[in-house]
């Protein structure tokens, strides 16, 4: 866009998607379609080789670099590459173009075993990584989105410096402006706005991340899920504003639970997750159970405890030995729902120990 020009969220410029493969591809296409709120059908966008649904999202698939040579990549606002094509791999697409279209913003996007390369894609020029877990609809958006507004934010920022009448404090001050901008859009990224909690994309791609250094390195790690009991009843007797309370409640009593290197998270609804690296059983449970008595004291002083409760299920990858990250996230799930049924608030996923234990 030229300087100074903004459009409002529902604006994409027309894509182009590196994929080779052709249902990853296909899976792009239809997140950046949905994330469309105006689309006008944008017509051809190279050699009048586009699909229908590519052109309902403003969107040009290719699947190897060698395609991009004698295309017109000034026509697209944004690019989608895969951390490897048929023809090249890793930071080569990143270099290759970066030759042809410096200002083009770049999102990279591969499976979980690539997600190790995230650093050197980042140092390569890419606007941000997405690690393809199922939930494209909602983060190729964001992502694209931020590589937009980023992209914006520096062309306005190199206008700035170009502009020789700019005193040395205004240009400072449009500086700070850009940084605080971008960490803005950094904490929005990850952040629910309601509880400050991380949210289920940032959860999803840490636990990830967790999962294959637990693995490399044979450590531990746990995980915790919440959910609220008796919520609807909260908000049906007080009100949706009591219930918005509440959330925010249980955000500063996780927050203030946690030890720094754990993950906090709003999963959705009035369901929470803590992932705790280097976790063993007794420090999870220990966790689970702060967690619990913290929330249920700060329920009596609000005259709530009558009303309301939470249910906690814990895993470790030790006791329950899942096959991956969401193995652990199912077992942490189903035992919180077995603690649902129980007679405390938090039970445990001990499938290694004949069955369900149930605790606190």
């Amino acid at each position: 866009l030229p300087a100074g020009e903004h459009r409002g969220p529902e604006f994409l410029p027309r894509i182009l998607v590196l994929e080779s493969d052709p249902e990853t591809a296909r899976r792009l296409i239809s997140a950046i379609a949905a994330s469309r709120v105006e689309c006008n059908d944008p017509g051809p966008l190279c050699d009048d080789n586009v699909s229908p649904a590519e052109a309902m999202a403003g969107a040009c698939i290719v699947e190897g670099i060698g395609d991009l040579m004698g295309m017109e990549l000034s026509s697209f606002g944004a690019c989608i590459a895969a951390t490897a094509l048929c023809d090249a791999v890793g930071p080569d697409i990143l270099a290759l173009l970066a030759s042809i279209a410096p200002d083009l913003p770049v999102v990279v996007v591969g499976p979980t075993a690539d997600l190790c390369m995230a650093p050197e894609f980042i140092r390569a020029g890419a606007a941000d990584v997405l690690v393809l877990t199922g939930h494209e609809l909602v983060t190729v958006p964001l992502a694209l989105h931020k590589a937009l507004a980023l992209a914006q934010l520096r062309a306005e920022n190199e206008v700035l410096h170009t502009n020789l009448g700019r005193t040395a404090a205004e240009l400072a001050e449009a500086n700070s402006r850009l940084e605080g901008t971008i960490k803005r859009l950094e904490v929005a990224v990850r952040t629910d706005e309601l509880t400050g909690l991380m949210n289920r994309r940032w959860l999803d791609l840490t636990l990830e991340a967790r999962w294959v250094e637990a693995c490399r390195h044979d450590q531990d790690m746990g995980l915790i899920t919440i959910d609220l009991d008796h919520f609807k009843q909260l908000n049906d007797r007080h009100g949706h504003q009591a219930g918005d309370d509440v959330l925010r409640l249980v955000g500063s009593v996780l927050r203030d639970s946690c030890r720094e290197i754990d993950t906090a998270a709003r999963y959705g609804g009035d369901e929470f997750c803590v992932l705790a690296p280097h976790a063993d059983l007794q420090a999870t449970m220990t966790l689970a159970n702060r967690m619990l008595i913290a929330f249920q004291a700060a329920l009596v002083v609000r005259d709530l405890a009558d009303i309301v409760d939470m249910s906690i299920g814990v895993a470790c990858r030790s006791v329950s030995r899942p096959d991956c990250a969401q193995g652990l996230l199912l077992h942490a799930d189903k035992a919180m729902y077995t603690a649902k049924s129980g007679p405390g608030n938090i039970a445990l996923d001990a499938r290694s120990q004949d069955g369900w234990q149930i605790a606190g």
